[in-house]
């Protein structure tokens, strides 16, 4: 659904954001001592909290008034040292010859984050990608989702035309068909001490808008199209069943009820590989990882029927910020969702009120805990762990231990890694200062062994593609992400 251009004259910020206003202790180690003296306790710039409010383990701030700062634009807080961009050199785009690519606009995937009209208010943005991070202490990640940000909805008209995905950034990407390249897709932060961080994009079937439902045939041109599903098959193409797990109706009949949520995917077997320009900032880590997921390692296509492998969900019964677990607003079924903050320090927001309207942002910054640990909005429901119990658990090998939503001497123990989803389809890359070309082939992508084994990797159910950070700072560009093939 289309949405409305804001009035004309909405800027954004500069891209380097907040590094005039952010004391050099937080461009070096992202925290400072807290009180006078050295205490030997730690916290971050507050700055940087009203910059990033879903600040690992930290409460967002709050105004005078109780109610908490939510930030009005996309902001990109210095990382490291904080050393200022000098941008890319010209890229080199001889590279291109001998590939074709995924067509571009409704019948085709090939992202480039521009802008899709001509009205001066639009901004650009990312359709349907998300952010993460390992949850290390006091390390953020950006930007949000473009949703989050009423500065990119003022008056309620919005500066996008797509339902969610993440804010692009102005920045001069590879140009290399004679068109203006001005937006980029930047994903920055840290300091990461687990795992690291990084952005995520599902690859849906649109149903509806190259054709009407799955069970329709794909249209001439578009070659990354699922097989169509026969009316009431139980299965689709590629083994996953069409329905959830069947559970006893009131009469005790077995009904296998719709999935809550997408199992739509790409068949990507007409194609080579992915490809995608990608740079880093002067102070972000020179390696990336690029991973794939399919129905063998997904958790997202495992949803609601876990045929390849099976889904784990971590939970915490108390706060990483050390606040109470506090009730908060009530659910759809009117109980109260517990949450991580205090209500002395200031106000919750309700996730009905206009301040914090969007569920994911709500949850990311006041997060889930206690008694609602194991819960989700009613806008992205989870059957398989919603009012399941966070229950501290340790593995066998006792390899590995935390809180996971099962419910002890009903369910299933948490999978072990030999069992487990998201043990993606992955590969490295180095990053330079400069824009740089990458083509992938599929032959060049294999799984870290931390999760299920596949036979193989399906190139026919391929559902996911993220760019991963190492542990350190992340400051990462990417630019006209799509498939690609060889020229015969």
């Amino acid at each position: 659904m289309l949405r409305r251009p804001p009035p004309i004259g909405l800027r954004r910020p500069g891209r380097l954001g907040l590094s005039a206003s952010l004391p050099l202790i937080v461009l070096l180690v992202g925290e400072s001592c807290d009180g006078p003296g050295n205490s030997g306790k730690t916290s971050p710039d507050p700055g940087l909290v009203e910059a990033v409010p879903w600040l690992n383990g930290v409460l967002p701030a709050h105004d005078a008034t109780g109610q908490t700062i939510v930030p009005q634009l996309p902001m990109y807080p210095p990382v490291g040292l904080g050393l200022p961009d000098p941008g890319s050199r010209p890229a080199n785009c001889s590279v291109l010859d001998g590939y074709e690519f995924a067509p571009g606009g409704p019948m085709g995937w090939f992202d480039t984050f521009e802008l899709t009209t001509t009205d001066p208010g639009e901004t650009g943005v990312a359709q349907g990608w998300s952010s993460y991070d390992d949850l290390t202490k006091f390390a953020f990640h950006t930007p949000g989702d473009a949703t989050w940000y009423p500065g990119l909805s003022p008056g309620g008209v919005k500066s996008f035309y797509a339902p969610w995905g993440l804010p692009a950034d102005r920045f001069p990407g590879p140009a290399c068909d004679g068109k203006p390249n001005d937006w980029v897709l930047h994903f920055k932060g840290g300091l990461f001490r687990k795992w690291g961080g990084g952005i995520s994009h599902a690859l849906t079937d649109p149903v509806g808008r190259y054709r009407p439902s799955p069970s329709d045939p794909c249209p001439p041109g578009v070659d990354f199209c699922p097989a169509p599903i026969a009316a009431d098959a139980p299965f689709d193409s590629v083994g996953l069943p069409t329905a959830g797990i069947p559970t006893k109706d009131d009469t005790g009949k077995l009904v296998a009820p719709p999935y809550l949520q997408s199992h739509d995917f790409f068949d990507v077997s007409k194609y080579d590989g992915v490809a995608f320009w990608a740079r880093r900032g002067p102070d972000g880590q020179n390696q990336s990882f690029v991973i794939l997921t399919d129905k063998f390692t997904s958790g997202r296509l495992a949803r609601e029927n876990q045929t390849f492998c099976r889904r784990v969900r971590e939970c915490h019964t108390m706060c990483l910020s050390g606040a109470p677990c506090t009730p908060g607003e009530p659910d759809m079924n009117g109980k109260p969702v517990y949450r991580c903050f205090d209500p002395t320090a200031g106000q919750l927001p309700a996730m009905q009120a206009s301040q914090i309207p969007v569920a994911s942002q709500l949850d990311l910054m006041f997060p889930r805990c206690g008694p609602s640990a194991c819960t989700s909005p009613s806008s992205y429901q989870d059957r398989d762990f919603d009012d399941k119990a966070c229950t501290r658990y340790t593995f066998p090998a006792a390899d590995e231990s935390g809180e996971f939503c099962y419910d002890p001497g009903k369910d299933q123990p948490p999978p072990s890694r030999d069992d487990r989803c998201q043990d993606g389809w992955t590969t490295t890359i180095e990053l330079t200062p400069d824009w740089k070309f990458y083509a992938l082939p599929w032959s060049q992508f294999g799984q870290g062994g931390f999760g299920k084994k596949a036979p193989y990797m399906d190139l026919k159910s391929i559902d996911t593609i993220a760019f991963g950070a190492t542990m350190g700072w992340a400051d990462a560009y990417f630019d006209n992400v799509t498939l690609y093939r060889r020229k015969k």
